[in-house]
């Protein structure tokens, strides 16, 4: 008999390390000042924070195969409270660097043994129908971070944002504590190192999963190269208040939301793939659109101009949300009978590539508006490429275009 979770709980155990990489976002500015550092040094802890992020969705896995399921959320619980505590302390920005780092690596078992303990207790289409729940979790999460961490750099310190992200560590590990149950089977066999390296092998040599690799890393980059460039764009350049700049992320959440209800209702008609090659175009026409307010000098706090970069944003998250589930959803099946180093696999390699691309954001800032809508142009053209790799490679796998409904 499977073991009963709380279905909020999964939510929250999912949703805390989105949250937690975008909530102080809205305070980078406050931090270059207070840690006396530059911006682009600033930005790269958001590098570090998908580097670490990337090492524990690597190991969380294996870990959990080990010592269990429960024994592995409490072990990362403790590890991100800890090291967000000592975020807050950081007095350099080198000290904040390490610690953001084992930050994400302790965050990453949110994300990680969540998904494998639903995998634990459900199968068909129970297992479908709350990862379509997680999923919308999942997109909300990280716009849900600038709301909040706007209205904490507004009124408080920048180190505020941390202190909430320990608050909701502690809630998390005492509410996992004494609810959380074992979920591992009782007999399981954790695989070996040499299936792993040879499951990596074969993984590696698939132009399909590069495509999807290309397509996560692509559009994660471009959400949290958003996120981490727009705070100085528009608090310090067009002198937007903190607070209000956080609701760029309510923009964010309701595009992504309305592209995943989009691809719902369109999935058996369109299919996957052809929804992702709209979503690529989308993207691009918004990136493109949102360079061209910037050269035509029609990016400032007008209405007017607010309302066409609104439009912009809209139409570059738009595509987003398009991509996602269902790039998602297509990227594994080829190794479903090996899907939890698969996952772990996969998750590592496209987060080590939304490492670089933030990192190439933090290289390419200049205190000006115009490296933001050029690079999410350029990355714009990248998912264009991939979804045309995806498409021509799952016609050759024989993946179907379309979906059926009984």
């Amino acid at each position: 008999m499977n073991p009963k979770v709380s279905l909020f709980l999964l939510i929250m155990l999912v949703g805390f390390p989105q949250i937690s990489e975008t909530i102080y976002t809205p305070a980078l500015p406050n931090i270059t000042k207070a840690l006396h550092t530059s911006a682009s040094l600033a930005e790269i802890t958001l590098t570090l924070y998908f580097l670490g992020f990337a090492v524990g969705v690597f190991l969380w896995g294996a870990f959990s195969d080990y010592y269990g399921r429960r024994s592995a959320m409490l072990i990362g619980l403790s590890c991100y409270i800890l090291t967000s505590y000592l975020c807050a302390q950081s007095q350099t920005i080198e000290a904040l660097f390490i610690w953001r780092f084992f930050q994400a690596f302790g965050a990453s078992v949110g994300s990680v043994i969540t998904q494998i303990m639903i995998r634990d207790l459900y199968v068909g289409t129970k297992r479908a129908k709350i990862f379509s729940i997680i999923a919308g979790s999942l997109a909300f999460s990280p716009a849900l971070g600038p709301v909040i961490g706007g209205f904490m750099s507004g009124y408080f310190d920048w180190r505020a944002n941390f202190w909430v992200l320990i608050i909701m560590g502690l809630l998390l590990a005492l509410f996992s504590f004494f609810s959380l149950p074992e979920t591992a089977p009782k007999k399981i066999t954790p695989p070996s190192l040499k299936s792993t390296a040879f499951l990596f092998c074969k993984m590696m040599k698939s132009t399909l999963l590069w495509g999807h690799i290309l397509l996560i890393s692509a559009t994660n980059g471009i959400l949290f190269g958003f996120y981490q460039e727009a705070p100085f764009i528009f608090t310090e350049k067009l002198h937007m208040q903190v607070n209000h700049y956080g609701f760029f992320g309510l923009l964010i959440a309701t595009a992504t939301l309305l592209a995943a209800r989009f691809s719902f209702s369109y999935a058996a008609q369109w299919g996957p793939y052809r929804l992702i090659k709209s979503g690529a175009a989308i993207t691009f026409i918004g990136g493109v659109f949102y360079t061209f307010l910037v050269f035509l000098d029609l990016f400032d706090l007008s209405f007017f101009s607010m309302i066409l970069i609104t439009i912009a944003l809209f139409l570059i998250f738009f595509g987003i949300g398009m991509i996602i589930p269902n790039s998602l959803s297509q990227a594994l099946l080829a190794y479903q009978d090996q899907v939890g180093s698969a996952s772990s696999i996969f998750g590592g390699s496209y987060y080590l590539f939304i490492a670089l691309f933030t990192w190439l954001m933090s290289v390419f800032h200049n205190g000006s508006a115009f490296p933001l809508p050029l690079f999410i142009t350029a990355l714009g053209i990248i998912l264009i490429l991939a979804s045309q790799i995806v498409f021509y490679f799952s016609l050759q796998n024989k993946q179907p275009l379309t979906t059926t409904t009984d």
